[in-house]
């Protein structure tokens, strides 16, 4: 599949969204690693579920340095199984079902070492409640017919996975910063929720009044 093909297959998977800026760089990211990991024979299910595993071994040893570049691999195995379906013509609803359930497990498990590195609990349990309330109430719209990508967030999955990733390197050198860096996310998590429960309500609205 070239490109243009895979750019045009993935904006009509997503309600024809718009190809452009930072989803346009990201794109040609997941291009590329969809070619790499179909030379490789790895399939967009296997993708997700060593995303679980990355997040996984983060899990078991929560204080390690390693938990720094397992992030970064627990999240890229998240971002392009998406496209490595795709590109393999595998896109089905059982592996968006997987990647649904494989993102909330992995997002758990990041979250419970930001909880062991320092960060309150009721912070961290707050903020994975109303991400995982957010990811949920789009997939629901789904459900019911609404297929636009919708509103894009300040406290998108990557940029979670970011603060996440700021407060473990700070860690790394002796630097307590978990609580600032999730308590920030926390409030972005926060305005995230009420610009898609705004965005669902007159979603829903204008669909059952056309």
């Amino acid at each position: 599949m070239n490109k243009a093909d895979f750019f045009a297959k993935w904006s009509a998977l997503h309600g024809n969204a718009e190809i452009k800026g930072i989803v346009k760089a990201w794109l040609n990211i997941s291009y590329g690693s969809a070619r790499f990991m179909s030379a490789l024979r790895i399939t967009p299910n296997l993708l997700t579920l060593l995303g679980i595993v990355f997040a996984l071994a983060m899990a078991v040893n929560p204080l390690s340095f390693w938990t720094i570049p397992l992030l970064v691999l627990s999240l890229y195995a998240d971002g392009i199984d998406g496209s490595v379906a795709i590109y393999q013509n595998r896109e089905s609803q059982f592996g968006a079902t997987l990647d649904s359930v494989a993102d909330r497990i992995s997002e758990a498990l990041w979250f419970y070492v930001a909880y062991r590195i320092g960060a309150p609990a009721w912070i961290v349990l707050l903020t994975y409640v109303i991400a995982s309330t957010q990811e949920y109430a789009r997939a629901r719209l789904g459900g019911l017919g609404v297929s636009e990508v919708g509103v894009v967030t300040p406290a998108e999955r990557p940029v979670r996975a970011s603060f996440i990733f700021i407060a473990l390197v700070a860690y790394a050198i002796d630097l307590n910063l978990v609580t600032l860096a999730m308590t920030v996310l926390s409030a972005l998590q926060v305005f995230s929720f009420y610009l898609v429960s705004r965005w669902a309500h007159n979603s829903l609205r204008n669909n059952f009044s056309a």
